[in-house]
Order: structure tokens, then sequence, then C-alpha cells
């Protein structure tokens, strides 16, 4: 499976924001831009963020 875990940078380290991502999708509304990250299963979670950088040795994916 091609799956990586999602983080965001905060005060100079990565926090854990969802594990076994399978999509990440960008949306541009009223309120700004957001992310939405989705599981195999579905799940989603929503973050208000910008990429910062995706490394597919580490099957990581970082925002800021």
């Amino acid at each position: 499976m091609c799956e990586a875990n999602a983080y965001i940078e905060r005060e100079g380290r990565e926090v854990l924001v969802m594990e076994g991502v399978f999509v990440l999708k960008t949306e541009v509304g009223p309120q700004g831009n957001r992310v939405v990250l989705e599981n195999i299963f579905g799940e989603q979670h929503v973050i208000d963020a910008e990429l910062s950088r995706i490394s597919l040795m580490e099957h990581k994916i970082v925002f800021k």
C-alpha cells in the first residue's frame, strides 16, 4: 500500500495529524484554503495548513 502519515510543524517539531493517509485533496472556498486528508476507511480530517514537504521514502506528508 502507499499510505503516508500526515504531520504539522509546530514549535520546531512534527505533530502527527493522521495515520494512513490515502487521499489528499485541497479545497479553495470563501473561508480560505484547506486540506482534506482521508484514510482507506473513508475517515476524513480537515486542516487549514500549507504543504511543507512530502517524503515518499518515509511515507510522510508534512504541513506548516
